[in-house]
């Protein structure tokens, strides 16, 4: 038989309000103002993450490996502009019959029916029981009969079980799964400042942590109507934040943050860095990715642990890489001290190599890296009518000298003059992370110098000034927005100077500058939990 497919575009979504539940206590919006009404389409881990909420299984479901990539937005792909192009559309219908045939034979329990009861009531406790969960919200009569109807006809000829495939496939390609509503109690009009029902407040929080549907005890917390204070969203928004998928989450929003998600396509000038290989790439990324867990699972997502520890964990190649002498045995990762020229995860190997070029550094990249990922200023793109090629490296010049001679032009002045300092402080290190004081025979000159809030401030290397931004409160200011768009999946508006103000004050609560803090602070906000409705077209 032919499925129908299920899912629209967000859009058409964004009229659906009767699904979106009834509001939590009736009580009066505690905000005047507030973002707008708004539908997300889940991410591929969000994806992954909601099908594996609901089955049964000790190893977890990976269903979007051939999903298209999702392209991202201030470097984030978290973001709430992902759309369902054709490719993706049959990409999910692929999904969703893998999973229905998967879940078929997980959920048996819960669509066989006993002789002594009509088929049609267990296929509609069954639809219900599974639909609320996928949809995470309780489902409308409405829906319950939609699927009744395809069960009804997917019997015709074939057996419970095969009705329930379809059922389950209908499930996982309909709307209600794939997007996630911030809409409000559907009794509102039209712009309108609203609470979130209890069951978006309840995935806003736990997607907002862990990128999953909400669990069993927060959806409690959503049922009693408790997700109206801020002290009970902080008390389950704490509780997930020791959970292993709040670490998955909160580690790809390190990667996406620092920029450092394409590692793996990373290639270089063999002729020019004789070191690098496949061998030397797989090292130095799984020294970064042990770095970053460690930070996350050891010193509770200290941002300035982040940014200017003493130490790493590598193996022998990167610490003979580094300069010091290794104390684990070949082919594992140990803690590794670091010497005096590095600090933290901006003079790891795989960071330096990121933003560099192919033959050589690159002091454009890495000051535009620390001005846009660390204190969250805008680059802007260089006038089209300026050549954006880098020199060309020569054997009688420095890098430092070729690029401040190619940027001294008048039209670029006033990006360079901000940039240039920033990324000559980097010129300690070459295009592979390795450290150097020479290049070509010439002096390495690393000085270099920053523009912060308290006013312009010197340095000489990347590990000064590493040391530097993690003591900055322009960083302390940066670091809560970044996740404020990572977790709420759109720019900052100037509605939201009230939450990022009770991020940012969370965030700094805490002397180590923790990540978690800074999403309590989030949640806790009133404006985490209100959002003004749609006016209509």
């Amino acid at each position: 038989m032919r499925l129908i497919r299920f899912f629209v575009p967000a859009a058409l979504l964004l009229s659906a309000v009767s699904c979106s539940g009834k509001s939590s206590s009736g009580a009066p919006p505690e905000v005047d103002e507030a973002s707008s009404a708004r539908v997300r389409r889940l991410t591929r881990a969000e994806y992954d993450n909601s099908v594996n909420a609901i089955f049964p299984t000790t190893q977890p479901l990976v269903m979007t490996y051939a999903f298209a990539p999702e392209d991202t937005i201030l470097g984030f792909s978290t973001h709430d502009r992902l759309q369902v192009t054709s490719l993706l559309a049959d990409q999910i219908d692929v999904a969703a019959r893998s999973v229905a045939e998967y879940g078929k034979n997980q959920l048996q329990a819960e669509w066989t029916c006993p002789s002594s009861v009509p088929e049609l009531e267990c296929a509609e406790t069954f639809i219900r029981g599974i639909a609320t969960r996928a949809f995470r919200r309780p489902v409308t009569d409405e829906d319950v009969e939609d699927f009744l109807v395809l069960w009804k006809d997917a019997r015709k000829g074939n057996d419970p079980g095969t009705a329930a495939r379809y059922v389950l496939q209908a499930i996982f390609s309909s709307a209600s799964f794939l997007y996630r509503t911030e809409l409000g109690a559907m009794e509102a009009d039209a712009n309108q400042v609203v609470r979130l029902t209890p069951h978006e407040t309840a995935t806003a929080l736990s997607f907002a942590i862990t990128a999953s549907p909400a669990d069993a005890e927060l959806l409690a917390a959503a049922e009693a109507g408790k997700l109206d204070s801020a002290d009970e969203r902080e008390k389950h928004a704490r509780r997930l934040l020791a959970t292993p998928a709040a670490r998955r989450h909160l580690y790809r929003f390190v990667e996406e943050w620092l920029g450092i998600t394409g590692q793996a396509n990373l290639n270089k000038n063999n002729q020019v860095f004789p070191a690098f290989s496949v061998a030397f790439k797989d090292s130095s990324q799984a020294e970064t990715k042990a770095f970053i867990d460690h930070i996350l699972t050891e010193r509770n997502g200290s941002v300035r642990e982040l940014l200017n520890a003493d130490y790493t964990y590598a193996d022998a190649r990167m610490a003979y890489f580094y300069d010091t002498q290794p104390s684990m045995p070949d082919g594992t990762l140990g803690r590794l001290p670091l010497p005096a020229n590095r600090a933290g995860i901006l003079t790891h190997a795989s960071v330096l190599a990121t933003y560099a070029l192919f033959d050589s550094s690159s002091p454009i990249r890495r000051g535009k890296f620390v001005l846009g990922r660390l204190l969250c200023r805008e680059v802007p793109p260089p006038p089209a009518t300026i050549s954006i090629v880098p020199p060309e490296p020569v054997l009688d010049s420095t890098t430092r000298a070729r690029f401040a001679a190619h940027t001294n032009n008048p039209t670029c002045a006033g990006c360079h003059r901000t940039l240039d300092p920033i990324g000559f402080g980097f010129e300690d290190f070459d295009g592979l992370g390795k450290y150097r004081t020479s290049e070509n025979g010439l002096d390495v000159d690393a000085s270099g110098s920053v523009e912060l809030s308290t006013g312009t401030v010197s340095f000489t290397g990347a590990a000064e000034l590493a040391r530097i931004l993690a003591q900055s409160d322009d960083v302390a200011d940066c670091v809560p927005l970044q996740l404020f768009r990572y977790a709420m999946g759109r720019d900052e508006l100037p509605i939201d100077e009230p939450v990022l103000a009770d991020m940012r004050a969370a965030f700094r609560s805490n002397s180590e500058w923790r990540l978690g803090d800074a999403l309590v602070g989030l949640v806790r906000s009133p404006y985490f939990v209100h959002r003004r409705t749609l006016s209509p077209e």
